[in-house]
């Protein structure tokens, strides 16, 4: 992502007298990067002689590095400014029924802010639906069972609250429309 960063510490340079071994124990060592966000793919040893380091040194070099690139990467971090934009985009419609399924003040409150001037309370409020369309399908009960018949009879339904629901057969489009009556 374009972060930099370096981490220096004091410490006593001893030259390595098993140079091949030292050089794979820095190796080795910082590249275990255990439960963090960063991959170590490459180290390079940029001195003209090999020196023996502790791992516990190593392990503090690594911690150090490990703190500083986090905190370059905290502060270059692009920040959100304010968050969704707040439109007022007009509505297509300035009136919602029952069907727009308007429940809450927040639902409300956007729909008012886009124009909307009159909002019927949804279904799920307790609004008497007596005489309204509740459910329109292209099922057709009649065609599945070979009942097709032109200009049908209703039939009726009745939920476990007592209410009655008129089944309009609507045959040239084969579906059906549910209407409470009671």
């Amino acid at each position: 992502d374009g972060n930099m960063a370096s981490f220096a510490m004091a410490m006593d340079k001893q030259p390595a007298q098993k140079i091949q071994q030292a050089q794979q124990t820095i190796d080795t060592q910082l590249k275990k990067l255990g439960n963090t966000p960063y991959v170590c793919t490459q180290t390079a040893v940029e001195t003209e002689r090999v020196y023996f380091f502790p791992v516990s040194t190593l392990n503090a070099l690594k911690r150090g590095l490990i703190d500083a690139m986090t905190a370059a990467r905290v502060q270059n971090r692009p920040q959100p400014q304010g968050g969704a934009d707040r439109n007022a985009v007009p509505y297509p419609q300035t009136e919602l029924t029952w069907r727009d399924n308007v429940l809450n003040n927040r639902a409300a409150a956007f729909y008012h802010r886009h124009g909307v001037t009159h909002i019927a309370p949804a279904a799920e409020s307790g609004l008497d639906l007596h005489g309204q369309t509740v459910m329109t399908t292209k099922y057709c009960i009649r065609r599945q069972l070979g009942l097709c018949t032109p200009n049908a009879a209703p039939l009726w339904l009745t939920d476990e609250n007592k209410h009655r629901f008129r089944i309009r057969f609507r045959c040239g489009d084969c579906g059906m429309e549910l209407e409470c009556v009671e």
